[in-house]
């Protein structure tokens, strides 16, 4: 599948091209740490080793696939390993605007913005304003249907589990003075095709879709008043420590100066800036809906009329930092924003993938189970099924979510268990995907990952 901007579209390749751009895993034993790359502030220096130098031979030299890296990993409640390397800002015209990527600095994050805006849906629902096995027509103020199975509501379980049967078409996001009825209408100008309901029974069948995001972001302004950033902001990211922001003119002044290019590696080996370069000058009173388009005034944004304006799906921008605290969320079993209760049904699994009804879309077996907004590896489809992290009976269960889009891949996951967990961001990477054996992570993540699980196991 093309990754058209989308969040979470990963496109699994393995031509010549790609395995070109994949050569410098043979060589990156020979990289030479450039002096301003590395950042590090490891617990312990033998066990982590592995992942220092894979961190470095990711972005170093000049088949370097990743433009920066940040990783932060957490054991019994403890940080025990947190590092960034290479570049947050590229531009060969003008050296002096280059600067190393760090631990605090501001990317959009793509689909790890999910979590948040999901942990608002459950404050909402464990303070008993919102019931998630509801028809959400009455709560939307318009009849949400599919067509095909006009006798079935919708509901905020269906949302989170990726089982509404809305899907993306071929846009998810509409600036105002748009409504997101119009958005969603069964032949309606945004339903090219036909395309913007499946076939199934809602409820049924999981297919990731960003646009469920879009519907919740629009029922947390109808339930609150209130835009859904703002929510989100007030009821979660400030709680946890977060300096995050779901739109670039939200950031203080001084995290805005730190906002970071994501990148795209082209094939002549140069990097091009897919979203954010901003070069400093902030944004004029208006937002860029996924980034690049729509320019609007943000006061014309009205609560509850269309929540899918800031991107709820993809539009944070965050630090690995900031990632982290979401994180302790995971960790600390709600970290204090939600009731145990809330937290146990968040993480409690609703939809795993079964091979012999194909009960779903699987991205190349990468999703496999899910949560209550809450993606978890399964480890039990064996070599080749996509959710791995590692071959071999270690190969440990985690919950979370991914990030993927512009050329940021990143990931949120913790133990189940609350033991352990880990942040990564790879904010710039080649235009062609390549994958390896073990998963259907790239091999840049598996990099990442095979060095993480070397440290927590040592």
């Amino acid at each position: 599948m093309p990754d058209t901007g989308s969040e979470g579209d990963r496109m699994m390749v393995a031509s010549p091209m790609a395995k070109a751009e994949a050569g410098w895993v043979v060589r990156r034993s020979a990289a030479i740490l450039l002096g301003f790359l590395l950042l590090a502030m490891p617990s312990r220096a033998a066990d982590w080793q592995p992942l220092r130098e894979a961190m470095v031979g990711l972005v170093t030299g000049p088949e370097a696939p990743v433009s920066g890296v940040a990783v932060i990993v957490v054991r019994d409640g403890k940080t025990v390993f947190a590092q960034a390397a290479g570049r947050a800002v590229i531009d060969p015209t003008n050296p002096t605007r280059e600067r190393p990527l760090t631990l605090d600095t501001p990317v959009r994050v793509a689909s790890l913005s999910k979590l948040p805006v999901g942990i608002a849906v459950h404050q909402l629902a464990a303070a008993g304003k919102l019931d998630l096995d509801a028809d959400l027509s009455p709560l939307l103020g318009f009849r949400l249907r599919n067509p095909h199975h006009p006798d079935h509501p919708i509901t905020t379980r269906m949302l989170l589990t990726h089982t509404s049967s809305l899907r993306d078409a071929e846009i998810y996001g509409l600036p105002p003075p748009y409504s997101l009825e119009e958005l969603v209408r069964p032949g309606g100008a945004f339903d090219p095709g036909g395309t913007r309901w499946a076939d199934e029974v809602p409820g049924t069948r999981f297919t990731y879709t960003n646009l469920n995001y879009g519907v919740m972001a629009t029922l947390i302004e109808r339930l609150t008043g209130q835009r859904f950033d703002a929510v989100v902001t007030t009821q979660v990211l400030r709680p946890l420590g977060m300096r995050a922001a779901y739109d670039v003119r939200l950031l203080d002044v001084d995290r805005f100066q730190q906002l970071a290019p994501v990148y795209r590696r082209q094939p002549d080996g140069s990097w091009l800036a897919t979203v954010d370069d901003y070069q400093g000058r902030r944004p004029d009173d208006r937002l860029t809906i996924f980034g690049v388009k729509a320019l609007v005034p943000l006061a014309h944004i009205v609560p509850g009329r269309n929540g899918t304006s800031l991107s709820p799906q993809g539009g944070m921008r965050a630090s690995a930092r900031d990632l982290a605290m979401l994180l302790h969320f995971l960790l600390d079993r709600g970290g204090g924003l939600l009731p145990a209760t809330a937290f146990d049904r968040m993480l409690t699994p609703h939809w795993t993938y079964d091979p012999a009804v194909g009960n779903g879309d699987v991205d190349g077996g990468l999703l496999r189970q899910w949560a209550l907004g809450i993606h978890c590896t399964t480890h039990g489809g064996g070599p080749g099924a996509g959710d791995r992290w590692q071959a071999g009976a270690k190969d440990p269960r985690l919950c979370g979510h991914f990030g993927d889009a512009y050329g940021l891949l990143g990931a949120v996951m913790a133990d189940p268990g609350g033991r352990w967990g880990f942040v990564y961001l790879l904010t710039g990477t080649p235009m062609i995907r390549v994958t390896g054996p073990v998963s259907s992570l790239t091999v840049w993540e598996q990099t990442v990952v095979d060095g993480i699980l070397a440290g927590v196991n040592s």
